[in-house]
């Protein structure tokens, strides 16, 4: 069994019929806040458990979720020092899971030698192996004199050994008494795979390291997101979704790290021996952090996907990331492929937000439509204050002689989307005006007061609205969270579908070539993507509204 560094958050907790679930409350969402990132908060609702006075044998999971907690949140002191207590509870079925972490917490605080006494006292097979490719991710980097003056006690260590192995190779020259040392550590049978993560390997879980800016704006902790922070909403969809997987049986270990928009901090997280183990990275979502990830991944053979961009421009240079969503150069190929298939006329209108995405969009769709034959008669970015002056330049009432035979919308924003909803319900127009399919979400929409229905949406990951799947999705997400899942909040939710769909113990984890395997596949909640021979979704369906229900055209 691979991976149990994950262990750290995923041992189960031990609860007996003689504690009342009102008492189990607080600790149930302790374990959920660790979940979320929110460490400081869990630790604090943990510490009434602590008393194994009044909760006996569950005080023993508190303390170790506790430490866990403090140990996730960089507070290596203290959770050494909470777990000393239990590395003598002798009889204490879970001592192993606490060496373990033990040995952990001691290497990040530098104390190297009591973490390899720690693993050395380690019972279980699977485990000792997962601490020895710790001992190797801290110890690569150790002294000659450190490693060669402990070898007889930790000679049982491969992680160790193969570190010393690495160290005195490194070296010009060697001196006699290392030279016996280095045929010593050569003859040693050291296991494929401590320095680098198995891939030939079919491992029993699927690891995710979800790395999302989920304080984006500086704030500090998970009990200061607003219930409208869309990294949060994102990361609550893929939970979910990952949850009834395991739910049923499908094994994915999910762990999330908070970069906060800071280089520094995503330093630390690459840092962690979770990302020397993790089959995918995804996110972070912003330019300045995917550059740092996706350099990493690259350097470590791991698919690194970007969960919410369309940008793809700083991504050509690499082999191993990923855009869950289309690209800008694949929305503008599938817009153009259903105009030149459905449409007549050759005159486009352009209007766009002053958004990265819809500038390059803008950008590109127009070089492209140039190079099919057709006539750009507008390209303007706009705002809420002059797009009603774009449209009017352009003629599109019924009556009139319009400049354009299509118009494109480049937008996400509400405040561009509501005067051209004013406009249309005002006047009578007949060209057809694509727009993103973000404007379906909009609650001041209502397309049945358009008295013609030309508004066409262009698919961008578009969800299948009136599904049962979705249904039961709302369903389970306002059960979960006391609120109904916002458009990120399905995103993230077939995301963690489309993870263990493409990566898994029977296809394999080469996500290249499951990609490539695959092609079309309809997503949980989705229409579905389409990655084949692609780094991004390449699926752009166009929707119509008809009598109220979503067509694809």
């Amino acid at each position: 069994m691979r991976s149990l560094l994950l262990l750290l958050i995923l041992i189960p907790v031990f609860v007996t019929n003689t504690y009342a679930q009102d008492n189990l409350a607080n600790y149930k969402r302790a374990k959920t806040l660790i979940g979320y990132g929110n460490y400081k908060e869990a630790m604090g609702l943990l510490v009434p458990y602590m008393d194994d006075t009044k909760f006996g044998e569950l005080s023993k999971y508190a303390t170790y979720h506790f430490a866990h907690a403090g140990y996730l949140n960089n507070q290596f002191e203290l959770a050494s020092t909470s777990l000393k207590p239990l590395l003598e509870v002798k009889s204490w079925r879970k001592l192993d899971d606490a060496k373990y972490l033990y040995a952990l917490a001691n290497f990040q605080k530098k104390d190297n030698l009591s973490a390899l006494v720690a693993i050395s006292e380690i019972k279980d097979a699977n485990l000792f192996k997962e601490a020895e490719k710790a001992s190797y991710i801290f110890l690569k980097n150790e002294s000659v004199s450190f490693l060669t003056s402990n070898l007889s006690k930790f000679n049982a260590n491969q992680g160790f050994m193969q570190a010393l192995k690495e160290k005195l190779e490194s070296q010009t020259i060697m001196s006699t008494d290392e030279k016996a040392i280095y045929n010593q550590v050569k003859s040693a049978k050291i296991e494929d795979g401590i320095a680098k993560k198995e891939k030939n390997k079919n491992p029993q879980f699927l690891d995710v390291a979800v790395i999302l800016p989920f304080n984006y704006s500086g704030g500090s902790g998970v009990n200061n997101l607003n219930a409208h922070n869309f990294i949060f909403e994102l990361y609550q969809g893929l939970k979910l979704g990952v949850d009834e997987l395991n739910k049923n049986g499908k094994k994915v270990n999910l762990r999330s790290f908070d970069s906060a928009r800071n280089p520094e901090k995503l330093k630390q997280i690459l840092a962690d021996p979770f990302l020397e183990i993790a089959d995918i990275i995804v996110g972070p979502v912003y330019p300045e952090e995917t550059e740092i990830v996706a350099a990493f991944a690259e350097n470590n053979d791991i698919p690194f996907i970007n969960p919410l961009s369309n940008v793809d421009e700083k991504f050509e240079a690499y082999d191993f990331a990923y855009l869950f969503r289309p690209s800008v150069s694949s929305i503008s190929q599938g817009l153009m492929d259903f105009s030149r298939k459905n449409l007549e006329g050759k005159r486009i209108a352009i209007a766009y937000s002053g958004a990265t995405r819809d500038e390059l969009l803008s950008k590109q769709t127009a070089e492209l439509a140039v190079k099919l034959g057709y006539q750009i008669v507008a390209n303007k970015s706009v705002n809420e204050k002059d797009i009603r002056t774009f449209f009017s330049n352009l003629n599109v009432s019924r009556n009139s002689n319009p400049k354009a035979d299509m118009v494109f919308v480049f937008s996400d924003d509400p405040n561009i989307a509501s005067p051209i909803f004013g406009l249309l319900e005002s006047i009578n127009v007949d060209l057809p005006i694509f727009v993103m399919d973000s404007w379906l979400y909009f609650n001041f929409a209502n397309y049945e007061m358009l008295e013609n229905q030309n508004l066409r949406f262009i698919g961008n990951n578009a969800v299948r609205l009136e599904s049962p799947e979705v249904e039961n999705f709302k369903n389970g997400f306002y059960k979960q969270f006391n609120t109904f899942p916002s458009f990120n909040a399905h995103l993230g939710y077939d995301l963690a579908y489309w993870l263990h769909e493409s990566i898994n113990v029977n296809e394999g984890f080469d996500l290249r070539k499951n990609l490539d395997k695959k092609g079309f596949r309809k997503g949980k909640i989705s229409y579905g993507t389409n990655f084949q021979n692609s780094k991004n979704n390449r699926y752009i369906p166009i929707f119509k509204l008809e009598d109220g229900v979503l067509i694809e055209k």
